[in-house]
């Protein structure tokens, strides 16, 4: 490593660490005007044009250049990783059916109306680059990327309805993987490519078999994982609990990748399979261990591509198109329109009256649709005049979105009377369970994990602390903290941790 490298490092580190700062100063004063992914786009930026006033655009380029695979292999795993992983089960289980309609089938609705649109202005010389099909699909993929991480950490702070919350949070976690393994199956194919019957069915084919074979390698490695906790003792080692955990996830991120598949599909899967079933089988410092570290390596990775987004404005000789960034804009939020209202409707077809999506609720998941670090990211992977036009326009729609949509996140929201005060705050539990709950309760929770105790006997254990008739001659007492008990069921322990789901996402409802 060269010493300019080495001084680029310490830089791009000191910039996260200013970042970090300001996020504590924004949060602790509950700031929501500008969000800390904004402030870290904001220093990028900044650092980027005292060097580029300095020194030439080509030494400022060699400064921030990192290889696209840096983004790819590193970077973006890490975070999507965290989304899986971190997931509010029940909260994901409850709201599954509709972000996976919004996120597959909106993802591809969104896709289309991009591409094809931009295929048309294209024919009829609205706009003057003359991008292939194939470039246009690939810009309609990556764009179609949403990073809502502003607008969630403003839902957070307001109170917003939870089932709104994951729906956004959802769709935007699905739709990162499914938008990454769009751009890398029309990458594939010959940049001179005609749009056919035969491209177009070759490309759904493609697509399918990676996003189906990457979820079915990244579920294998999670209940891998999953069983050797279960059916070992490495919970007596913490450290090399969550070591295994850790390495085990990067595995089914590395095999999909080296057998022309998709390892951020496979790695996100994992990431859930773990948080479902590898996560109750952990001693309890593990999982504090666990969730803590992918919740930091993510944010860092986060923190780094936003600050390099910043630095990007500065450090390449820009190559502005305003009429092709304005009507890719415009195409963005109405393929938003179409991604989020008719689907909405058909979902509301199939939830009962007081759970269907009201008209505010809809308008916020259309306004929720900001392009962030995903979308940039993949315009890295890009080369020649087309690429470097792509990436100048996603640049500017995201800073767009970031700075416009986000900083009117909180105002709309209040306008809508979405957000609650603490003591308005409703419940909202679900009381009929799903089938897939119940056969996940009954017969998968109990092979992949521990045996756990349904949620009425946990119950009817905390009412006395004398032996009941579940448990037969074993002594048993409860013990209480502040916000969670434990039960002792002869030399088994079961923790409950009764926080907020904000915090750790145990508990009962993880039985």
């Amino acid at each position: 490593m060269t010493d300019f490298e080495n001084i680029s490092l310490v830089i791009f580190f000191l910039l996260i660490a200013l970042s970090v700062t300001t996020a504590y100063f924004l949060r602790s004063r509950h700031v929501m005007i500008v969000h800390e992914t904004g402030t870290s786009i904001l220093f990028g930026g900044i650092v980027g044009l005292i060097i580029r006033l300095s020194t030439s655009a080509a030494d400022l380029q060699s400064f921030v250049e990192f290889n696209s695979e840096v983004f790819m292999l590193v970077l973006l795993p890490q975070i999507i990783f965290e989304s899986g992983y971190n997931m509010r089960r029940k909260a994901f289980f409850k709201n599954a059916s509709s972000f996976l309609l919004l996120a597959f089938v909106g993802t591809l609705i969104s896709m289309f109306v991009i591409s094809f649109g931009l295929m048309l202005f294209v024919k009829i010389k609205w706009v003057s680059v003359p991008l292939s099909p194939r470039d246009c699909l690939i810009f309609g993929s990556l764009i179609s990327a949403t990073d809502p991480v502003s607008v969630l950490a403003i839902f957070t702070e307001l109170k917003v309805h939870r089932d709104l919350f994951m729906n956004v949070f959802g769709e935007s976690v699905m739709n990162d993987a499914i938008a990454i393994v769009l751009v890398q199956t029309f990458l594939k194919f010959h940049k001179s490519s005609e749009l056919t019957a035969v491209f177009v069915f070759k490309s759904i084919g493609m697509f399918l078999g990676v996003f189906l074979g990457s979820i079915a390698i990244g579920s294998f490695f999670g209940f891998l994982t999953s069983l050797l906790l279960k059916h070992t003792k490495i919970r007596d080692f913490p450290l090399l609990e969550s070591t295994v955990t850790f390495l085990i996830a990067w595995i089914s991120f590395f095999i999909p990748e080296e057998i022309n598949l998709s390892g951020i599909a496979s790695i996100l899967f994992c990431g859930i399979i773990n948080a479902h079933y590898t996560f109750n089988n952990m001693s309890e410092h593990s999982q504090h261990l666990t969730k803590e570290w992918i919740h930091l390596t993510a944010y860092v990775s986060e923190n780094f591509i936003f600050i390099y987004l910043g630095l990007a404005a500065f450090s390449y000789s820009q190559l502005f198109k305003w009429k092709l960034i304005l009507l890719s804009l415009l195409l963005c939020l109405i393929s938003r329109f179409f991604n989020v209202y008719p689907l909405v409707w058909v979902i509301n077809i199939f939830k009962p009256i007081k759970h269907k999506f009201q008209q505010k609720e809809q308008f916020v998941l259309w306004f929720a649709g900001l392009r962030g670090a995903i979308a940039f990211a993949l315009t890295l992977m890009l080369t020649g005049e087309h690429g470097h036009i792509i990436m100048t326009t996603t640049l500017t729609i995201v800073f767009f979105t970031v700075f416009v949509f986000g900083g009117l996140t909180q105002p709309v929201l209040k306008k809508l009377d979405l957000a609650f005060k603490d003591e308005d705050e409703p419940l909202y539990k679900q009381k009929k369970k799903t089938r897939f709950l119940e056969f996940d309760r009954k017969y998968l929770k109990p092979f992949f994990t521990h045996k756990k105790y349904g949620e009425d006997e946990l119950k009817a254990l905390t009412t006395k602390s004398y032996t009941t008739p579940i448990v037969k001659k074993v002594n048993t007492y409860r013990e209480f903290n502040d916000d969670s008990w434990k039960v002792n069921i002869g030399n088994e322990t079961i923790n409950t941790d009764l926080r907020s789901e904000n915090e750790y996402d145990s508990g009962l409802e993880d039985f």
